[in-house]
């Protein structure tokens, strides 16, 4: 009966720490990279000295956006148009993540909702509305984020614009479209050459750019195909290559 006893009160006591002991952090990291065009640099005279002007409404992403962390905290997080920012801890779960312009009323409506995937690292590429052609109307795409997602040697390449294109890599002829991202490795010191292609208006295939990616070990790259959003743009669509190592696993 003692024995009996005993076991019974070792199982209740197991309960009563796994109970108050917390769950381990189970948080993930958020990115955030803004695409698009700077806008015109403009300046005006003001006795005899040269002043930078602000850019016009709407023409860059907030320079500062207010992020919901995984410990319930705000941080701010800056934007720069084609800068990635740096990594925010976020709480796993498929709950909306909202941002707040960092100037925005404590009870303002968010400037954007991120629909987030329910668990691992991802990265918020962010653009503005074509339809609106303001920063103020964002649109946003989720990539994966995480080392599994994309491991170093990996090159991923993502169309947020609005139009299909031809991806040539390698011996790879493929069509992105709209959207959409695909997945290649390169091997480590391998110059990988490849061309983006789009139709001119004869429905003939023109070279819209032509690049190539270069890696390192530990290395991982992103080419970003985006609209041309500038007034009187060359070509209708611009291409980013970034590439960085892979990042550390946040601490716990």
């Amino acid at each position: 009966m003692k024995l009996i006893f005993s076991t019974a009160a070792i199982a209740l006591l197991i309960v009563q720490t796994l109970l108050a002991k917390p769950e381990k952090d189970t948080a993930r990291r958020v990115r955030f990279l803004a695409v698009g065009e700077m806008p015109p640099f403009r300046q005006e005279i003001r006795g005899d000295v040269r002043h930078e002007l602000e850019p016009p409404a709407g023409s860059i992403p907030p320079r500062e956006i207010i992020v919901n962390t995984a410990d319930d905290k705000v941080a701010a997080a800056r934007l720069r148009l084609g800068t990635m920012s740096e990594p925010f801890k976020v709480p796993n779960g498929a709950a909306p993540l909202l941002l707040k312009r960092k100037e925005a009323a404590a009870d303002a409506e968010p400037w954007l909702r991120i629909a987030c995937p329910e668990k691992g690292d991802f990265l918020v590429m962010l653009w503005r509305d074509a339809a609106h052609g303001t920063w103020e109307k964002a649109r946003s795409f989720i990539l994966p984020d995480d080392l599994a997602s994309a491991p170093a040697g990996s090159v991923r390449i993502v169309n947020v614009s609005q139009t299909p294109v031809r991806f040539v890599i390698g011996d790879e002829k493929l069509i992105l479209e709209a959207g959409k991202f695909l997945q290649r490795m390169v091997s480590t010191d391998v110059e990988q050459a490849f061309q983006v292609l789009l139709p001119d208006a004869t429905g003939n295939l023109r070279n819209l750019h032509s690049g190539v990616i270069t890696q390192n070990p530990g290395e991982r790259s992103l080419v970003t195909i985006f609209r041309a959003d500038s007034e009187t743009p060359r070509r209708p669509l611009k291409v980013s290559v970034q590439r960085e190592p892979i990042p550390r696993s946040p601490e716990k």
